[in-house]
């Protein structure tokens, strides 16, 4: 192993960085390397030296940075069905984490592996996991919401994305209060976001009454409200889902009166 071999030990990069920065230090010591080797030996040790005093310190300042850059989300998912799952997405369009708020996303989670993936590759995984299709039939609902300064290009590809057994979608925005809102609740921000629509309409449900609903539960009550004058603007739509694309929503529960933008979604209908 020669010096500049040496140099390049306990160094965190990636493998190939350090073959392509060896690579280019072998061949800068050939050209600066020229004459006898007597002569220059040592010279190319000194110039090995600061070379790689050098090389560390940019390689540190690198790896550092580059680490922060793929592993800090900017983005994120909410997929709730009755399983609740989060996806951290990175700059780059990665999956860079994957929480889960219920059992059900648990054992879906120590199943599927979604790291590093594209995020419309992680999601199109864990709709096509033998255990996700268990909840996902005709009469289900899935529920896409996405906190996001990209948001509706993330809803955009996720639209494109099809849900087995014919299941009903809806897609929603948020936002990083209510993301942090409901995290305090041990929540998804997605099931939250249609807790707090739920509350709007009926001030007697609480938090821990839909930990325990799925998203097509809290759905129905949120339109059995409707039925009932609770908004005397929209009505449910003949699918029995309901068009939010003309509502935006405060994120405000009336009983506490936190406040915040909630979000607007759209529905669209799934299958394969």
């Amino acid at each position: 192993m020669n010096e500049l071999q040496k140099s390049m030990n306990g160094i965190k990069a990636s493998e190939k960085l350090k073959a392509d920065t060896l690579r280019y230090l072998e061949e800068q010591r050939e050209v600066k390397g020229e004459g006898s080797r007597a002569e220059n030996k040592a010279g190319n040790r000194a110039y090995v030296r600061r070379f790689a005093l050098a090389l560390v310190c940019l390689m540190l300042l690198l790896g550092t940075g580059g680490y922060t850059f793929y592993g800090s989300p900017v983005s994120y998912v909410s997929i709730d069905v009755n399983p609740s799952i989060e996806l951290g997405i990175n700059r780059l369009g990665r999956v860079v984490s994957a929480n889960a708020y219920n059992e059900d996303g648990q054992q879906i989670l120590a199943q599927v592996k979604l790291k590093n993936l594209s995020y419309p590759k992680a999601v199109r995984l864990l709709l096509d996991y033998e255990t996700a299709e268990n909840f996902l039939t005709e009469n289900s609902l899935l529920v896409f919401t996405v906190v996001s300064e990209n948001a509706e290009a993330i809803l955009s590809k996720l639209a494109g994305i099809s849900a087995p057994g014919n299941a009903s979608v809806l897609t929603y925005v948020s936002d990083r209060d209510c993301m942090k809102e409901a995290h305090q609740h041990a929540m998804s921000f997605g099931k939250y976001r249609a807790y707090l629509e739920l509350s709007g309409y009926d001030g007697s449900i609480t938090v821990e009454d839909c930990h325990g609903m799925t998203m097509g539960d809290i759905q129905n009550r949120i339109e059995g409200c409707r039925g009932h004058g609770g908004n005397e603007n929209q009505e449910p739509s003949d699918t029995g889902s309901w068009d939010t694309d003309s509502q935006d929503n405060n994120c405000q529960n009336p009983d506490n009166g936190n406040s915040g933008h909630h979000g607007h979604g759209g529905h669209h209908r799934g299958g394969r």
